[in-house]
């Protein structure tokens, strides 16, 4: 979500060195020897964060997932790796509704006979009619691919089929072949799968020479190592402002992105020691001092300082040396945590702990937290999520003055370019009234601001929108 992802690629193997052979589940990973890491470890996890996302925001766009199958299937459907448990994991973890399957395709055009036929009849749905939507397509060798699905199997499975080009005639391929699947150096037929009304996919794609030359090619899935546009500012497809995405040729895209987030960009110190440098957008609670906030944050987790933080937060005064409680994802290679100061001018203490089982998931993936506010503003606590179904909870602490300025904050521990973090509210959960915002503590010294990808000179808060 941070970065505006609207494909993926996993890499499925039946096997590990050193590991155990899994029964009705694949590990992820590229290569066992050279890149054996990975953000989570099995597909089942993967899908759990999927189904993450589900809950987070269910008018989501369309997510298209590209699963590059490196070991054949088991042919026997009832074996614990065959074709048939891996669409029955996706459907157990997303539900029927969520994906958009090669049968969905074909019942667009009664009567059709094949994939390609009902693309040439009825075309492709509108990004409007996917929204919520998860699309699957496998990839790789061609005989692998045959045992997930044959010609006559094609339009029952979960997941599209997809064939390699590397020469003009391999487009279009076998009838219900719909997506084409091809490196950086066959780019160019990248343009004749569109002109088909197919979808292509280019991977290897880590220059700035590439990433033009596959826009230019009318590529519709760019596949990089290069996610923070930060960095490269050239591997981005969205707009100056963020939604929607760049549209090829006759296209016109929604300007609305769906659900609630609120992005907030800072310049400061950090959430520290005795005194705290951060930007916070909140609300004075001294009405009603008990409450509950529930939240996902998607933060920067690539070529980012550890230490950036984002977090929900309730504190008894907007001192930076005051008591606070708060729950927090930090930038990269930390799991979430909570962090507390239960004096004034004491020192901040933090406790971190992992979500999910031991060792599936890393720890900055995506991250649900929930807040509460009890005992009239005296007694804090917080969970902590992968998925915004199964809660962990994180710690909880009483307080001898009332919290009552409760919101969300962000600091770069003083990082020269600032940190940004999205805070988003899950679909079945209301929006927090935070309407409020102050920098706390001493600013960056002779800087009013910062210059965020916008190109504008700002301290900012994008509310939640309305």
């Amino acid at each position: 979500m941070y970065w505006r992802i609207r494909s993926l690629e996993i890499d499925l193997h039946r096997g590990k060195p050193l590991r155990d052979r899994l029964k009705n589940d694949w590990y992820v990973y590229h290569v066992a020897v050279i890149d054996p890491d990975t953000s989570v470890d099995r597909f089942s996890g993967f899908l759990q964060i999927c189904s993450g996302i589900q809950r987070a925001m269910p008018q989501h766009e369309v997510i298209t997932v590209f699963l590059d199958i490196k070991d054949p299937f088991h042919t026997t459907a009832s074996a614990s790796q065959s074709a048939a448990v891996l669409d029955g994991l996706v459907l157990d973890a997303l539900g029927e509704d969520h994906i958009y399957r090669p049968g969905d395709l074909l019942a667009r055009a009664p009567g059709a006979e094949s994939l390609q036929a009902a693309v040439a009849a009825k075309g492709w749905p509108t990004l409007k009619e996917l929204r919520g939507k998860f699309l699957f397509v496998v990839t790789g060798g061609r005989e692998d691919l045959g045992t997930y699905a044959t010609y006559r199997t094609a339009t029952k499975r979960v997941a599209f089929l997809s064939t390699a080009v590397s020469h003009a005639s391999d487009v279009p391929s076998e009838p219900h072949i719909v997506f084409y699947n091809m490196n950086a150096g066959n780019v160019r037929f990248a343009r004749k799968v569109h002109e088909a009304g197919l979808v292509s996919r280019v991977y290897y794609v880590d220059t700035e020479e590439r990433w033009r030359s596959a826009i230019g090619h009318d590529c519709h899935h760019i596949a990089t190592d290069h996610v923070n546009t930060r960095v490269k500012r050239w591997s981005r497809t969205r707009r100056g402002t963020g939604f929607p995405f760049q549209a090829l040729r006759g296209s016109t895209p929604s300007v609305t992105e769906a659900g609630h987030v609120c992005g907030i960009w800072a310049r400061s110190g950090d959430i520290w020691g005795k005194r705290d440098s951060f930007l916070y957008h909140y609300r004075d609670c001294s009405e009603q001092l008990d409450n509950e906030y529930t939240l996902y944050i998607s933060g920067p987790n690539s070529e980012v300082d550890d230490w950036v933080k984002g977090g929900l937060m309730a504190r008894a005064s907007l001192a930076s040396q005051s008591p606070y409680f708060g729950v927090f994802r930090i930038g990269e290679h930390h799991g979430l945590r909570i962090q507390y100061r239960l004096s004034p001018k004491g020192t901040t203490m933090a406790e971190g702990r992992g979500l999910g089982p031991e060792g599936l998931f890393d720890a900055d993936t995506l991250v649900f937290v929930r807040l509460t506010i009890s005992g009239e503003g005296h007694q804090a606590r917080a969970w902590g999520s992968v998925d915004g179904h199964d809660w962990t909870e994180l710690g909880h602490y009483d307080f001898p003055e009332p919290l009552k300025y409760q919101g969300i904050g962000v600091s770069s521990h003083r990082v020269a370019r600032g940190a940004k973090f999205l805070f988003g509210v899950p679909g079945n959960h209301a929006r927090p009234e935070f309407h409020r915002r102050r920098f706390i503590g001493k600013r960056p010294e002779g800087d009013r601001g910062w210059v965020d990808w916008d190109g504008n000179r700002r301290w900012r808060v994008s509310r939640f929108a309305d």
